[in-house]
C-alpha cells in the first residue's frame, strides 16, 4: 500500500514542473503537495534515480534528460501527430482558422500541435504543452465521450466543474447529456465556454483499432463561426477521418516493415 501511495504522488510532483517554473526545491514541493518534507525529498530523490528528475546545485530539482529519452520512445510507437500535422496545416490553410490536436492525459486535455490561422483577427489558441479540465473545451468533450460514466464521476464531477465563461457547463447532468450528444453526432462544440467569443468544433481521431486517441479542432471568433457552423463541422469531421486513416496506414506499413525483417521472423 505504502508504494502504491507513492506511486500516485509521483505525477502531482511532475506536474509541478512548468515552463514558467522549470525549478523546485524540496521544502516547496513538500508544501505544493501538502507532504513532509522528508517525504517530498524522498520521492524527489527516486525520480532523480530515474532519471526523470535531475539535481542541481544548492538541492533544486529539474526535468531530468530521460523525458526525452521517454519522448522518442513515444514517438517510435504510433506517431499521431506526424499523422495529424499535415492535416492540421491543410485546414488551416482552407480556412484561415487556427486548428489544435489534443490528448487525454490523466482526465486532462494536452495540446500537442497547432497550426495558427491567417486572418487580421485570429484566434491565438492554446499553447503547444498547455493543459485544460476537459469539461469546458470542443476537443476535451470529444476525448471524455470515450469514457466510462463512472470514470468520469471519479475523476471529472467529484468535484465542482469550473467556470471560465458564464457559458462553461458546471452541472455534472448537462455535462452528461452534452456528452452524450456527442457520441451521437460524432463531434463536439465549444460555445465561448473556455474563452468568451470564441467557438470551436472538435472531431475524434481513431487509432488502427478504432480506439479515439485524440481530438482535431478548429477555433474561430464566434462572429465568423455561427454562420458558417455546418461547414466548419463538417470539414473538422473529415480532417479527423482523414488523420484517422493516415494512423491505420501507418500503422499498417510498420507492421509489414517488422514481418519483412529477418530478425522479426526469427524471433516469431
Amino acid at each position: 500500500m505504502a508504494a502504491l501511495q507513492t506511486v500516485q504522488k509521483i505525477g502531482p510532483v511532475l506536474d509541478l514542473f512548468t515552463v514558467s517554473r522549470p525549478e523546485w526545491g524540496a521544502s516547496e514541493v513538500a508544501a505544493a503537495i501538502d507532504v513532509p518534507r522528508s517525504s517530498a525529498h524522498a520521492l524527489l530523490s527516486s525520480l532523480v534515480e530515474t532519471g526523470l528528475l535531475q539535481c542541481r546545485s544548492r538541492g533544486r530539482y529539474r526535468i531530468g534528460w530521460r523525458v526525452v529519452e521517454l519522448s522518442q520512445t513515444l514517438k517510435g510507437t504510433v506517431d499521431v501527430r506526424s499523422c495529424a500535422t499535415p492535416v492540421l496545416e491543410d485546414l488551416a490553410h482552407k480556412y484561415g482558422e487556427t486548428t489544435h490536436l489534443a490528448v487525454m492525459e490523466r482526465y486532462r486535455v494536452l495540446y500537442v500541435d497547432k497550426v495558427l490561422g491567417n486572418h487580421v483577427i485570429n484566434v491565438a489558441g492554446a499553447r503547444v504543452g498547455a493543459h485544460l479540465e476537459p469539461h469546458c473545451s470542443a476537443v476535451g468533450k470529444v476525448l471524455l465521450a470515450q469514457c466510462d460514466p463512472g470514470e468520469i464521476e471519479r475523476n471529472i464531477t467529484k468535484k465542482p466543474l469550473r467556470r471560465l465563461t458564464p457559458s462553461t457547463i458546471t452541472n455534472p447532468a448537462a455535462l452528461a447529456q452534452e456528452l452524450r450528444s456527442v457520441l451521437r453526432s460524432g463531434c463536439a462544440f465549444d460555445a465561448g465556454e473556455a474563452v468568451p467569443e470564441v467557438h470551436c468544433v472538435a472531431a475524434p481521431v481513431r487509432d488502427d483499432m478504432g480506439l479515439v486517441v485524440a481530438a482535431i479542432s478548429m477555433s474561430v471568433p464566434a462572429s465568423r463561426f455561427v454562420p458558417a457552423q455546418t461547414e466548419f463541422k463538417n470539414a473538422v469531421i473529415a480532417a479527423g477521418a482523414e488523420i484517422s486513416r493516415a494512423i491505420a496506414n501507418s500503422a499498417d506499413a510498420a507492421i509489414h516493415t517488422h514481418r519483412d525483417d529477418p530478425t522479426f521472423a526469427a524471433a516469431i
